[in-house]
């Protein structure tokens, strides 16, 4: 009897919970975001006649998709009591590459939206409204399903978690609720400067704040070393604005990002 007692508050010892865990490892994720349809205009641009032609109106068939990445994940936990906690979930920023979609794009080009060059050029019969649509569409077509920018995101996430069981078991499953905040910076590689041929692409990118949910499994490898594993996912939408020298893009992502975390962890 007094060797059971003695094995019971030894593995108790082993695995209380301290004040701090920190926590380092791998992290996948999968944004699960593709935009809204790109709304506004594109320029038209051909070499042979004359270069710029003006702009033409893009309504519907044209999107961006953001691509899976994997990246550092880092956090750190502050114990409240034997079930609840409070982390801050952080990471290094991932970069993902972001590829152009296209769908029977709905294109409408008029005398109206050229500039001066471009409605010379159509009065003269040199080039037709309907060759500057086309040529815009050709070349929509051509670069579907390239990479054409990147976005880095900062997400950091404040969580609460509840641990199930007692403090003594070695293997713990637990869940959470937070609040993410999302910051993006985004860019276009040398295929989307070509692409709009238009000097250069700035892209603007709003902020987002929304809610947040993880859940996961500890196993205790004794007092300090644990192995996580956990699944998060969270509310995430922004505002994307393009804009080059003659012409701007609006459109809108939501994401419902999909990140599998496999870590090690330390407490003291």
């Amino acid at each position: 009897m007094s060797l059971s007692l003695a094995a019971t508050l030894t593995a108790g010892s082993a695995f209380a919970q301290s004040g701090y865990t920190i926590k380092l490892g791998y992290g996948s994720i999968d944004p699960r975001a593709t935009s809204s349809d790109l709304k506004g205009t594109l320029p038209a641009y051909n070499q042979a006649a004359g270069g710029y032609l003006g702009n033409v109106a893009v309504s519907s068939g044209v999107s961006l998709e953001v691509q899976t990445q994997d990246t550092l994940m880092f956090s750190i936990e502050r114990a409240l009591n034997d079930n609840w906690a409070v982390e801050l979930r952080l990471g290094y920023p991932p970069k993902h590459d972001v590829k152009l979609r296209v769908n029977n794009p709905q294109l409408t080009a008029s005398a109206d939206q050229l500039s001066p060059t471009g409605a010379y050029l159509v009065t003269n019969n040199v080039i037709s409204l309907d060759d500057v649509k086309n040529g815009v569409g050709k070349k929509l077509n051509a670069n579907n399903g390239l990479v054409v920018a990147g976005v880095r995101q900062w997400a950091p996430t404040l969580f609460l978690n509840y641990k199930f069981g007692d403090k003594t078991n070695a293997l713990r499953p637990w869940v959470g609720v937070g609040v993410n905040h999302t910051t993006f910076k985004s860019s276009t590689n040398a295929v989307g400067d070509e692409l709009y041929h238009d000097g250069g692409v700035r892209v603007k990118l709003s902020d987002s704040t929304g809610l947040a949910f993880q859940t996961g499994v500890t196993y205790q490898l004794d007092q300090n070393w644990s192995l996580q594993a956990s699944w998060m996912t969270a509310a995430v939408k922004h505002n994307l604005t393009t804009y080059t020298d003659h012409s701007s893009q609006k459109a809108t992502y939501r994401f419902h990002p999909s990140v599998f975390a496999a870590v090690v962890a330390y407490s003291f």
